[in-house]
């Protein structure tokens, strides 16, 4: 039983769709008697007019004879009346007024090509009388007053309306329909100022507030760029979004003022910016490498949006506007969405943030193409159903908008919560640099402990907040010290944590063995088991109390006794390889004499010309003071960590 109810009711239903699509249009109003007694503040003109091609200025008076002018619709297109290729139409309307009307203006808005106005035979006003514009149009509500002269002695008025054809339409025909059903306009005196203003407001209204909103967003996103300028989807977004903001700011003065050529191909040439910066946008977001694919994909994006004006000026055909407008515009809008949801898949949750957005633009794109097929297929019985705005109030607002809107608003909110991530994971390796800055602070001795017999001096200068050098100075029972200085590879809290497995496995060892080479593989034994990869250079030397030195070094730089720096069997930096042996070699310190021990900072010290402080002058340097030679280095120009460890022999 339910399956036939429903089958009849999808009959029923498709029954009146085809009676909507076939039942005639309601009687037209007649032009030679356009009845307009019941007039109050306003009444729209049309949309049936008495219609001439060419031009004769006779055709303005209310005496000239137009029985044998044929009746247009304003509804339909001049070609499809067979008109083209003409310069100039006139269009005219015999309008019947009640007795005692009040004092009129006429209303004109949405004209496509220049025009003049006359009021029984009088000349109102109107734009230039220019031939030979590619494409121009005014959107503004213009009055013009009608002398209550005209209408002394008479309640019958002749509206005729001369009408320069441009060479171009939004359609690309081969000349413009000046007049659409909506174009003309009676209006009372006292209220065509009120409509004037609700017009603009209209109009005006919607696309003023999509700009201002777009330049707050872009702003916003500029600021940001400059306080993190390695984020350079900030750049991006902020020039997508200025010149988003520049085509609302444009559609709002094209509302207001006559519209040239010259003024709707620059709209596009920043459309066409804008589209390009929102690829970019999107590949920066997903951490996309910039290939060919997508670099041509912006190229011919780009140009799109300059081959759309053309055919508006009727420059080229509809199959070249098809193909070469449409065609990569909607590639691309499939593209970006696809791209959006494999980096969503991927985890990227900032991709689905975007995706509703750019979707909801995307649908406006489809869903005008559909709608010029219609047109140009000349289906117009079924543009209705393709509506292209929705009434909020009293507002008409299209796809194009909404998707602006919507666009806007993620953005919005997608730099609000990117900054906050950002933020929090700053705060987070600042934590974290704190906190290895602290580990680093308790490993490096604050005070050299006293050794009779010797004096030491140490100075360390990290490069940046954790360096990644270390020393320990740890004096023996037996009288002498046990000196350890290395440098870890890497920064941060890896090289801190890394100093402190060190530090303290030389440290524990110290109880057991005061042997430089069984240290040193000891140290590798633990850096093999703990270390996650990288490696470290360590020097450990063992100063006997009657200055006979003991050394073991693991890729460090040897030592300097008295300015000469000491042959020394080298084995590999630790956690390398656990077959190293770490051979020891012995050496005798002599009284007043000075050793020193140095990390590569000072050697690889760097000037602002590139030269490096070199072998030779640390040599030099090495029997000045520990602090003498950090400064020097540091002076010449420190580019990584700076430590200097001396000892001397006292008389």
């Amino acid at each position: 039983m339910f399956p036939r109810v429903l089958k009849a009711l999808v009959l029923l239903l498709f029954a009146a769709a085809c009676a909507a699509l076939a039942a005639p249009q309601s009687a037209a109003t007649d032009p030679r008697n356009f009845d307009a007694g019941q007039f109050g503040d306003y009444v729209p003109v049309g949309p049936n007019w008495l219609f001439a091609a060419g031009d004769n200025p006779a055709w303005a008076s209310p005496a000239f004879d137009d029985s044998a002018w044929k009746t247009v619709s304003t509804d339909e297109r001049l070609t499809d009346h067979g008109v083209r290729d003409v310069s100039f139409v006139w269009y005219r309307i015999h309008i019947h007024l009640r007795s005692g009307a009040p004092e009129l203006t006429v209303g004109i808005i949405g004209v496509t090509g220049f025009y003049k106005v006359y009021a029984n035979g009088v000349l109102l006003g109107g734009s230039d009388n220019t031939t030979g514009t590619r494409l121009s149009s005014q959107r503004a509500l213009v009055t013009y007053s009608i002398p209550g002269s005209l209408l002394a002695n008479r309640a019958d008025l002749v509206l005729a309306i001369r009408c320069a054809t441009t060479w171009g339409t939004n359609k690309a025909l081969a000349i413009s329909t000046p007049l659409t059903s909506n174009s003309v306009y009676l209006l009372s005196e006292k209220s065509a100022p009120f409509f004037s203003s609700y017009v603009v407001a209209h109009s005006a209204g919607p696309a003023a507030l999509l700009s201002g909103l777009a330049l707050i967003a872009a702003l916003i996103a500029l600021a940001l760029f400059f306080a993190l300028r390695s984020q350079m989807e900030y750049l991006a977004i902020a020039v997508c979004l200025l010149a988003s903001s520049v085509v609302a700011a444009m559609l709002v003065w094209f509302n207001l003022n006559y519209i040239s050529f010259a003024a709707y191909y620059a709209q596009y040439v920043v459309l066409g910016v804008e589209m390009v910066a929102l690829i970019e946008f999107v590949r920066l977001v997903l951490h996309l490498r910039r290939s060919r694919w997508l670099l041509a994909l912006e190229v011919v994006s780009f140009i799109a949006f300059l081959i759309f004006p053309l055919h508006g000026a009727g420059l080229i055909s509809d199959r070249s506007y098809f193909v070469g407008f449409f065609f990569p515009v909607l590639l691309m809008k499939i593209v970006l969405p696809l791209l959006l949801i494999q980096g969503w898949r991927r985890g990227n949750r900032e991709a689905l943030l975007l995706l509703p957005a750019i979707l909801l633009g995307c649908f406006a794109d489809y869903w005008s193409f559909l709608r010029s097929v219609v047109q140009y297929a000349h289906f117009d019985s079924l543009e209705r159903y393709l509506p292209f705005v929705l009434p909020v109030g009293s507002y008409n607002i299209d796809f194009y908008k909404l998707g602006d809107l919507a666009f806007y608003i993620a953005i919005l909110i997608f730099l609000v919560q990117r900054t906050v991530r950002i933020a929090r994971e700053r705060n987070r390796a600042e934590a974290e640099l704190e906190a290895a800055r602290m580990v680093q602070q308790m490993l490096i001795p604050d005070e050299i402990p006293t050794v009779p017999g010797f004096v030491l001096q140490s100075v360390y200068k990290p490069a940046g907040e954790v360096g990644g050098d270390f020393f320990q100075i740890l004096p023996l029972q037996g009288g002498g010290v046990l000196l350890v200085i290395g440098d870890v590879s890497g920064k941060g809290m890896p090289a801190a944590m890394t100093v402190s497995l060190l530090v303290g496995t030389v440290r524990t060892l110290a109880h057991y063995t005061e042997s430089p080479g069984e240290i040193l593989s000891a140290m590798n034994q633990r850096m093999l088991t703990r270390s996650c990869g990288g490696f470290t250079t360590c020097l450990v030397l063992r100063v006997d109390k009657d200055g006979k030195l003991t050394i073991a070094n693991a890729g460090h730089l040897s030592p300097y006794l008295a300015g000469i720096e000491l042959p020394l069997q080298n084995g590999l930096p630790l956690g390398l390889s656990a077959a190293t042996a770490y051979v020891e070699s012995t050496f005798q310190l002599g009284p007043s004499q000075q050793l020193t021990l140095l990390t590569d900072g000072i050697v690889e010290a760097r000037d602002k010309a590139g030269a490096l402080f070199g072998f030779d002058r640390t040599a030099a340097l090495s029997i000045q003071p520990a602090e003498a030679i950090a400064h020097a280095a540091e002076a010449f120009g420190q580019d990584d960590d700076i430590t200097a460890l001396t000892l001397a022999r006292t008389a």
